[in-house]
């Protein structure tokens, strides 16, 4: 995936084919084309990083379980993937589509678990919402080399420095 979302790798049938050791048959056994294949990769993606992980973290829980249960698997990702889907869609338009789609649903998401919490006011929990994505997409940016371990304990600061507890995953 990440050689595919290379700057300067120019994406075609041929070299997908080529890079997964695969034949130009099968892939349009499978597959339209390339328009068809990207869409379904970011469809996958979404699913995968995204729909999985809402589902995972239980509508049973209270919201501050749901959220750091969340956090857990959001950190434990592979973030190549998140780095590599986000180069793709700076270049391919009908993948960018779905990557702005599933922005809107994970800070929708937050800002549903912020707003459960009546600790918040509906313009607060999208706020906080849209800063703790922002910080998470831009982690995976700036700290691709930290550890799901760190990046926890990244969390729990993150859970002082805005009020929500001692660590303790309180909203």
């Amino acid at each position: 995936m990440d050689a595919l979302a290379e700057p300067d790798t120019v994406l075609t049938v041929d070299e997908i084919c080529r890079r997964a050791a695969k034949t130009v048959g099968g892939f349009y056994f499978h597959f339209a084309g390339i328009d068809d294949y990207l869409a379904s990769l970011a469809r996958h993606w979404r699913v995968k990083f995204t729909d999985a992980l809402i589902e995972q973290t239980g509508a049973a829980m209270p919201p501050a379980e749901r959220l750091d249960r969340l956090n857990y698997l959001a950190v434990h990702l592979d973030h190549a993937v998140e780095q590599g889907m986000r180069r793709l869609a700076a270049r391919e338009p009908q993948v960018a589509g779905i990557v702005r789609a599933v922005d809107r649903r994970r800070i929708g998401y937050l800002t549903e678990l912020y707003a459960s919490s009546d600790r918040f006011t509906a313009a607060s929990a999208q706020a906080l919402a849209r800063i703790e994505y922002a910080a998470f997409v831009g982690m995976q940016q700036t700290e691709a080399d930290t550890s799901a371990d760190e990046l926890l304990e990244l969390y729990q600061e993150f859970l002082k420095l805005t009020g929500r507890g001692g660590g303790d995953g309180k909203l």
